[in-house]
C-alpha cells in the first residue's frame, strides 16, 4: 500500500487523546522494528515532541505558529513523519475538511539504506510502519496529497 513517495494526509481523532494517539504511533514504530530485527533500526523509537521554530510551506507563506509538532525520523533509516495541528495558534487552518484535527506528514525513502542481502526488510519499514499504523489508528484518515 506505501511505497517509497511523499504523503500527506489529515486525521479525523474526534476525541482520541493526544497523548494516546502519539502512543499508536510509538506501538507501529517499535512492532514492525522488532518484526524486521534488524541492528539498523532502533528497538524502542518515539516520536519528539518538537516546540519550533517552525519553516513555511511555500516562500511567500508566514511561518507556521504551533505549540508543539511531533517529529519522527533516524539517520539510517527510510521513513520521516511530522504530526502537526490542523489549526495553528493564531486560528490559520491548513486543511479546511471538517473534523480534520492533525496532519500527518510521511516520507518513504526508495532504496534506503542499502539492502545487505536479498532477505533483508530494511527498505520495507517505512511502508510496514505505515500499515501497522493506520491499521492502529482509530479514525478517518483523509488523503490531502501524495508524490
Amino acid at each position: 500500500m506505501f511505497k517509497p513517495g511523499i504523503y500527506e494526509f489529515g486525521l479525523k481523532t474526534g476525541d482520541l487523546p493526544e497523548k494516546e494517539m502519539v502512543k499508536l504511533f510509538e506501538t507501529a514504530l517499535s512492532r514492525i522494528a522488532k518484526e524486521i530485527n534488524d541492528p539498523r533500526i532502533p528497538q524502542k523509537r518515539k516520536m519528539r515532541k518538537n516546540t519550533g521554530p517552525f519553516g513555511s510551506r511555500t516562500p511567500d507563506e508566514p511561518p507556521a505558529e504551533y505549540d508543539h509538532i511531533y517529529i519522527y525520523g533516524y539517520g539510517s533509516g527510510n521513513l520521516f513523519l511530522r504530526l502537526y495541528p490542523n489549526q495553528e495558534k493564531n486560528g490559520r487552518i491548513f486543511f479546511p475538511e471538517e473534523g480534520v484535527t492533525w496532519i500527518l506528514y510521511v516520507t518513504i525513502l526508495p532504496d534506503h539504506p542499502q539492502k545487505i542481502s536479498e532477505d533483508d526488510l530494511i527498505q520495507e519499514f517505512g511502508g510496514l510502519v505505515m500499515e501497522e499504523l493506520f491499521r492502529l489508528l482509530p479514525c478517518e484518515k483523509v488523503p490531502i496529497s501524495q508524490r
